[in-house]
């Protein structure tokens, strides 16, 4: 008996791939660290502000027998240029962070392992454990770039 198909129906080689759900969003561990890279670039604006605020007005110009004026501004305003690209290393990292890019996140985990030797280095070379409390941060990065749902999200913008 024929129901009109010309030949029957064939089941295809392979089945369908499941379809992974594409997030618009990073997950919260990485907003975090997101923020806190927001956060940094603007402490360190602030810095550029107070020290362009500050240059001008000749504070040690009374101690002209120790410092020179003139050198003492120069050198505030090339500190100042140095923060003011720190300030915006630190927001382009943090936004590439939260969109997902991989050589973010790798950079992040190599500047944290950095953080956690050079700190390893400075306890045993001082011997005050007191120093050891440097390790929040690099932890802190570690752990949130780390976890699952970030992991997924720099790889396949999914979690």
């Amino acid at each position: 008996m024929s129901y009109g198909y010309a030949q029957p129906y064939q089941y295809p080689a392979y089945p369908a791939a499941p379809v992974r759900a594409v997030r618009r969003s990073a997950p919260p561990g990485v907003h975090v660290l997101a923020f806190l890279h927001y956060l940094s670039g603007l402490v360190q604006l602030a810095g550029v502000a107070l020290i362009l605020w500050v240059a001008p007005a000749d504070l040690f110009a009374g101690d002209a027998q120790f410092v020179d004026p003139a050198r003492l501004t120069a050198v505030s305003y090339v500190v100042a240029g140095v923060l003011a690209v720190s300030a915006l290393i630190s927001f382009v990292i943090g936004r590439t962070l939260q969109r997902g890019r991989q050589w973010a996140r790798v950079l992040m985990i190599i500047l944290s392992l950095a953080g956690v030797a050079g700190v390893a280095v400075t306890v045993a070379s001082t011997g005050e454990l007191s120093q050891a409390a440097g390790l929040a941060g690099p932890a802190l990065y570690l752990l949130l770039l780390n976890t699952r749902a970030a992991r997924s999200w720099f790889r396949a913008h999914t979690w």
